[in-house]
């Protein structure tokens, strides 16, 4: 028959699968590895161990042959201990057993039962068709230290040394031009009185003779008509060809109407909620059963990951609690209040 077919499938789906009268398979999650020896890298996986003293029959292995092979209870256990019979004949006539993908059983020399599993085969299945790959170890080259040179510094421009002629040069040019400015101030003050440093005379003022007119000022009288609105061009005086447009505002409203304040302008804080669903589309299905049950049921926004449906938002919170309380009298659903 073979069991190792049955076995292989088995330990995919489950952890630990007992073999009645021979042992448990247990399996266990182990992580990517580095073979340093081999030079590769392992992909995840769940390896495989054996523990011969879980001989009591947990059904597992049975209920699989059983629906596998269409036959009862009773008859899948005669063949598990068919199959096991066969192991431990050739397990006493050659010393080791062999089951296909899974693993090699042997004595040790205290005659115990050991068990070598098979290194290639692995039951996980996030890891399905994943195989070893190459580990190329990086060399890496230390960078060799770079003497950048200094820059070499230019040499010194030669001083002029100072000559007593070009001073003597440069005195009598001063001489001159100093000579120019004072004689040019002369000119323009007339005469030798520039060189007067003593006080100057006060300025004193002197009053015209002649009688100054009286100024009459008229001032033109501008009136705006009463009871009038809006952009209006008006005359500046009456029998006047010069007109200004000036803009009366608008008529007063009527002080008696109440402003009231609209219900949409009102942040909506307070939501009946009805149900929250992972998948929008159940959330749609809520939605449209309470509008058709006259509710005014809109979809909030997400929650988290989930997408909530409210039965009604209210801006107070006494009016959201009466209708939570008409939703749980009227028996239509389970609801719940959520401010936001």
């Amino acid at each position: 028959m073979g069991l190792e077919r049955d076995l292989h499938h088995l330990l995919f789906e489950h952890d630990c699968v007992i073999v009645p009268g021979w042992g448990g398979f247990l399996a266990q999650y182990r992580p990517a590895r580095l073979d340093e020896t081999r030079q590769l890298i392992h992909p995840p996986s769940k390896e495989v161990g054996f523990n011969r003293h879980l001989l009591r029959n947990d059904g597992l292995l049975t209920d699989h042959l059983a629906q596998r092979d269409g036959i009862g209870f009773a008859a899948a256990n005669a063949l598990i201990d068919r199959e096991v019979g066969v192991w431990r004949e050739q397990l006493d006539a050659t010393g080791r057993v062999e089951i296909p993908r899974i693993g090699i059983f042997y004595r040790d020399v205290q005659r115990n039962l050991q068990f070598d599993p098979d290194d290639r085969a692995n039951f996980l299945k996030e890891a399905f068709g994943l195989r070893p790959v190459a580990a190329t170890p990086v060399v890496r080259i230390a960078a060799e230290p770079r003497v950048i040179p200094l820059p070499t510094p230019l040499p010194a421009a030669p001083v002029p040394q100072p000559r007593s002629r070009n001073w003597a040069a440069a005195a009598a040019v001063a001489l001159l031009l100093a000579s120019g400015a004072v004689i040019g101030y002369i000119g323009l003050n007339g005469g030798t009185d520039a060189f007067a440093f003593g006080p100057r005379p006060a300025a004193t003022y002197s009053p015209s003779a002649e009688p100054v007119p009286a100024m009459q000022a008229r001032a033109s009288v501008f009136a705006l008509p009463e009871g009038s609105f809006g952009v209006q061009t008006l005359p500046l005086t009456d029998n006047d060809s010069v007109s200004l447009t000036v803009d009366l505002g608008e008529a007063p409203a009527d002080t008696t109407a109440v402003a009231i304040t609209a219900k949409s302008a009102m942040r909506l804080r307070f939501h009946v909620v009805g149900g929250c669903f992972a998948q929008p589309e159940n959330a749609e299905r809520l939605l449209k059963e309470l509008q058709d049950k006259g509710y005014h049921a809109t979809r909030l926004p997400r929650y988290g990951e989930l997408h909530p449906v409210a039965y009604g938002s209210y801006a107070d919170r006494q009016e959201a609690l009466e209708a939570l309380a008409s939703v749980r009298r009227d028996g239509v659903g389970q609801a719940w209040l959520l401010v936001r």
